[in-house]
């Protein structure tokens, strides 16, 4: 049966698949720390900013940048999915944070106003959003004139393992569009594509490294549920036919055993593309 890639279908499909497992994203969240803490430290919040968090999740890094602006700081964490905006703002009222909010919002479209924020970040964001150089346009617009922006992307799926022992399996089942088109979690993850897409949209003096972090697991059904529950990885994987999923299934597994040890469980690495750039003074 074939199928067309619409952006209207997309960006449906995005809300209500980060809506159905955000309660089960919290443990593949932790394994993203590191590269969060990444973009915190090369984009330096300072006391008294006003930082914008787009396609925030559960609210991080949103909230360790709350307490490092405070007392006079504010953040501003947006995301599509209304159940991760509820979790994040759950999640600062735990934490006793006043200068943190969190809204539903479009990353294309964001109701801000212009010239708004000294820093923003997005962190693996670009590689869910419908179209990332309309999320980098907005983001760019509602910067003030030197404002900084940080940004992490997946590399390219050889060297993100992390995702690529279940993806593969799957890309070798999936079918393209009409068109011959097939989404993956690895958009803009080529070398200076993100760069170069932010820079034709006005950024400037931008910086790109690659940093390698670990996931962890006690065992391989353990990182399979992890990934499977926790991302719309496994909503996708469920709308194959049973034969399919059987054997997609059995060769991540076959995969992920390849990282497993009995003294160290699962341990995967994951390749990830750091960027700060900065909006033009002028």
């Amino acid at each position: 049966m074939s199928w067309k890639y619409t952006d209207d279908y997309y960006k449906n499909y995005t809300r209500e698949t980060w809506d159905e497992c955000a309660e089960k994203y919290l443990p593949l969240m932790k394994q993203l720390i590191p590269y969060h803490k990444a973009v915190v430290d090369i984009t330096k919040p300072r006391p008294g900013e006003n930082i914008l968090d787009v396609c925030t999740g559960p609210g991080e890094p949103a909230m360790t940048m709350a307490s490092m602006v405070a007392p006079d700081g504010h953040v501003t964490g947006v995301d599509l999915s209304s159940k991760m905006v509820e979790m994040a703002t759950k999640s600062s009222e735990r934490r006793g944070l006043k200068n943190v909010k969190f809204v539903v919002m479009d990353a294309e479209q964001l109701d801000l106003p212009s010239n708004s924020f000294d820093l923003a970040i997005s962190c693996f964001g670009f590689q869910i959003v419908t179209e990332p150089e309309n999320a980098a346009k907005e983001i760019l617009r509602v910067l003030k004139p030197g404002g900084r922006a940080g940004f992490t992307v997946w590399s390219q799926g050889e060297r993100v393992p992390m995702l690529d022992v279940i993806v593969a399996p799957m890309m070798e089942y999936a079918e393209p569009d009409e068109t011959g088109y097939l989404p993956t979690p690895y958009e803009l993850g080529g070398p200076g594509e993100l760069a170069t897409m932010l820079e034709k949209r006005g950024f400037t003096n931008t910086h790109e490294a690659r940093i390698t972090g670990t996931s962890h697991a006690n065992n391989v059904d353990e990182y399979l549920n992890m990934v499977l529950e926790g991302s719309p990885i496994g909503h996708s994987l469920s709308e194959e036919n049973q034969d399919t999923q059987r054997k997609v299934i059995e060769k991540a597994k076959q995969n992920i055993s390849k990282y497993y040890t009995s003294e160290q469980g699962v341990k995967i690495p994951a390749e990830c593309i750091i960027l700060s750039t900065t909006k033009p003074k002028h």
